[in-house]
């Protein structure tokens, strides 16, 4: 299959490319549940090559995947990954089937970014920060995850008394010391998610010599600009799950 529009349906929202040129050529930021918005955006879309309208699409939000999948049925063809096992791609941890399919599509976009033989470690930060290993061999090793700014925040206000609301959209650049309670906060975010990453990354780099590192997520801010140890390159790919389910896409029968 070779989709038109390829489509990420995450926890807060989703995200959908238009495909030209055997590549994920723009892309959009929408809200769940409301068809009217996504009306308005596919009118503005060009008429498919070839009618109807392919869409490929991925979540981790079985629910809202559901109420999409019914709009866009009506719009074209869907195709749904809904499992691990449909990723072209090899995985070596305990539970393959539990593995997130953000996780996976990611990897198997860093896969085809890097020459053979080289490892790849990618870093998706949007409600949770995901970061993956994959081998020298094009094999998902695994990785950690953990919160995300936004939940951190909010983890921080709904257990303690006095804390605030930090509600934060993305890392923030904020350094110590904060001057005031929220500063405080957010500086602590941003090393919290600077830091974790950094020492993961570190890590990994130990174990899998001299990898690429991809950077992408919706929340992920300025955390490209961290010194990342033991990596040959850093790349910020926005689009990087997009151009994974456009890759597993076009390996369906």
């Amino acid at each position: 299959m070779t989709p038109d529009v390829v489509v990420d349906i995450g926890n807060t929202r989703m995200k959908w490319g238009r495909c030209e040129g055997g590549r994920v050529a723009e892309v959009l930021r929408l809200p769940h549940d409301e068809p009217a918005v996504w009306d308005a955006e596919l009118a503005k879309l060009p008429p498919p090559k070839s009618a109807p309208r392919r869409w490929a699409v991925a979540s981790v939000n079985p629910p809202a995947c559901e109420r999409f999948v019914a709009w866009a049925g009506s719009h074209g063809t869907v195709a749904v990954f809904t499992s691990p096992a449909e990723v072209p791609l090899r995985v070596n941890v305990d539970e393959p089937s539990k593995v997130g399919l953000d996780r996976l599509f990611g990897a198997v976009a860093a896969k085809s970014m890097v020459p053979p033989g080289t490892p790849a470690i990618t870093v998706d930060v949007g409600t949770a920060v995901t970061v993956n290993v994959i081998d020298a061999d094009g094999v998902f090793q695994g990785g950690a995850i953990f919160p995300g700014p936004r939940l951190m925040g909010r983890a921080l206000n709904d257990h303690t008394a006095k804390l605030p609301l930090i509600d934060l959209g993305e890392v923030p650049a904020a350094g110590p010391p904060g001057r005031n309670t929220a500063d405080a906060i957010e500086a602590g975010i941003a090393a919290a998610v600077q830091g974790g990453v950094g020492l993961l990354v570190e890590r990994l780099a130990a174990r899998y010599a001299t990898p690429r590192l991809f950077i992408t997520g919706g929340a992920r801010g300025a955390l490209s600009k961290h010194l990342f140890r033991g990596v040959v390159q850093v790349t910020e790919v926005p689009e990087l799950t997009l151009e994974g389910i456009r890759i597993a896409a076009g390996a369906l029968q």
